[in-house]
């Protein structure tokens, strides 16, 4: 009950002012300015129907009131002021409630919420000329202060250009999170490196968020992150949607078998990535089997590396299956898989039908001489193959050789790079090359040292005192010393020389084996290391007889490299070095 200036309070009033204490009172007046009270509503309502009879009995003279006084109990007054007050605190309760869940949502993994992020002015941060760079920018200070971590001062800068590049920083989680807010508006940035980050499942998380979101990325390198099977998914999910990103890097990230179902899933639905790079991850066979589905179903990708995968057969036959469909793909590399004859006719069926493939990498894949000549079967149908790379196969100078005339024969093929590796050659290599060179333009071939044809043999009187030594050392130990220089396997070797199938050879088809890849023995260390070989005496090597060889030769290896003494002075390394000199002194070495 207030009182007007100027006016003397009324006996009511006077009464309010005795009973009621002054909080009370205070409380009181600062409710009626909201709400009204029960007293207030109580004359309310007396004076509305006082004034109703009055309108109806209008016709007679009233009498005038009595000068009565309306009291309001003190207990009504009470019970009044508690019920707002519980009102006021429920409505408190409430309110706080709300900021904890908002605080919540903000620590989530999810990042749409961020785009709300207070974005005044900060004392520490310049003036900038792009608002989208001033936004990215912000946002990402802005989480880095939510998230209570030091900002990256490179990070910060990179969000102002159009490559961001981390490399060998690790990013935890909240790093990882406030890097992705970053990147949700940014208008600015079009190539993201995160390289050997250590990110794992959950920075990849904060990453596909920001994908989803950003319009502008068009290249992505999440490399050697181990992000794994959560990471694959996430990401391949963000692809779905994302219609911007043409370049997608996940090398050395682990994923598995099982996890080729997502990039399948988003090769199906992207129509956008030119180029996925996957190496050295372990799809292996099963892998390469699901992978392949989403490449032969793909119109739109243009390069994939799978290399380092460990495809195997299976796995490079659903690759070369896929390529005879596909009629898009424009450079692959299944380099370092290891498939050798089965997946080498799966490959070259896809050469004499594809007619786009440009480029093709099949270095290190276990491919000797015989598989070379299938692939060459099949290149003499393509006439679109430019890029043609086996290197590091067990490719010998007559292999070399017959590849180098098919291409001589063949003026349909349209070769312009022939990458051989290290391979060594002959000499008519060699001269063949400079006469093709001359005929086609451009035409390069990569390969190692060349060999003269006239070449001594170690049993020549002229031997050097190398290869006098060579010749005294256990011949088991130089065979097996010479195919690890050589890069090639016994087991590839002896089962191109079955021709029978037998499971194996006699004296003469291995001692013509041997000489195919220019081994440094003569004629007495071959029948030494026949009859070593030959542990039952029937005049010829099983396979288990290999076998077992090699294993010998594998535990003397692991005996040497436990002990203290350093391999270089070891029967292994003394062996090692005495090959190597007469590697180098029997051949003509060149530089390309």
């Amino acid at each position: 009950m207030d009182v007007k200036r100027g006016e003397s309070p009324s006996m009511g009033e006077k009464i309010f002012r005795m009973v009621t204490p002054p909080a009370k009172r205070e409380a009181r007046r600062s409710l009626k300015s909201t709400s009204l009270g029960m007293a207030a509503k109580y004359r309310l309502s007396t004076n509305s129907s006082v004034s109703s009879n009055a309108s109806s009995t209008s016709t007679v003279p009233a009498k005038p009131a009595p000068n009565k006084v309306n009291r309001v109990r003190k207990s009504e007054i009470d019970l009044q002021l508690q019920r707002e007050m519980e009102q006021i605190r429920m409505e408190e309760e409430e309110r706080k409630r709300g900021e904890e869940l908002m605080l919540k949502e903000k620590q989530k993994i999810k990042i749409e919420d961020f785009e709300d992020y207070d974005l005044d002015d900060d004392s520490d941060l310049s003036d900038t000329e792009s608002l989208g760079e001033e936004i990215s920018q912000r946002m990402y200070m802005e989480a880095c202060k939510d998230l209570h971590i030091t900002p990256i001062k490179a990070l910060y800068k990179a969000l102002g250009t159009d490559r961001l590049a981390v490399v060998g920083v690790i990013l935890k989680k909240n790093e990882s999170k406030a890097c992705a807010i970053g990147l949700v508006r940014n208008s600015i940035v079009e190539t993201l490196i995160l390289e050997s980050n250590e990110l794992g499942g959950y920075g990849a998380k904060c990453i596909a968020d920001a994908i989803t979101r950003n319009e502008y990325l068009t290249e992505i390198r999440i490399v050697e992150n181990n992000i794994g099977t959560e990471g694959a998914r996430v990401i391949c999910d963000a692809l779905r949607k994302n219609n911007y990103v043409r370049r997608l890097d996940l090398k050395g990230n682990g994923f598995h078998e099982e996890d080729a179902k997502y990039f399948k899933d988003m090769l199906d639905e992207n129509h956008a990535l030119r180029e996925l790079y996957l190496s050295h991850n372990k799809f292996q066979e099963l892998g390469g089997e699901i992978f392949a589905d989403g490449l032969a179903n793909n119109d739109f990708l243009r390069v994939l590396d799978l290399s380092w995968n460990h495809l195997r057969m299976r796995g490079a036959m659903a690759i070369g299956s896929a390529l005879q469909v596909n009629r898009h793909l424009e450079k692959l590399d299944i380099s370092w898989n290891g498939f050798h004859i089965r997946g080498a006719l799966t490959i070259s069926r896809a050469l004499e039908i594809n007619t786009t493939l440009l480029e093709l990498n099949l270095s290190c894949n276990r491919l000797s001489d015989g598989c070379i000549q299938i692939l060459v079967n099949g290149l003499k149908k393509n006439s679109n193959l430019k890029v043609l790379r086996i290197a590091q196969n067990q490719i010998y100078p007559p292999g070399a050789f017959k590849i180098l005339e098919s291409i001589e024969n063949t003026p349909s093929i349209a070769l312009e790079l022939l990458d051989l590796g290290d391979t060594p050659v002959m000499d008519t290599f060699e001269k063949l090359y400079k006469k093709l060179q001359e005929i086609r333009n451009p035409f390069k071939v990569i390969y190692g040292m060349v060999w003269a044809t006239d070449r001594q043999s170690l049993a020549s009187a002229d031997q050097e005192p190398e290869e006098e030594d060579l010749l005294n050392e256990d011949p088991l130990l130089v065979l097996f010393e010479y195919a690890r220089l050589q890069n090639f396997r016994l087991v590839d070797m002896f089962k191109q020389l079955d021709t029978d199938n037998s499971g194996s050879l006699d004296r003469q088809e291995f001692s013509r084996g041997l000489a195919q890849v220019n081994i440094p023995m003569n004629r007495r260390s071959l029948n030494r290391l026949i009859d070593m070989m030959d542990v039952d005496g029937d005049g010829e090597i099983d396979f288990s007889e290999l076998m077992a060889a090699q294993q010998k030769h594998k535990q003397l290896l692991k005996s040497y490299m436990k002990s203290e003494r350093p391999l270089e002075d070891t029967e292994i390394g003394r062996i090692d070095r005495l090959l190597r000199k007469v590697m180098y002194k029997r051949f003509l070495m060149r530089k390309f």
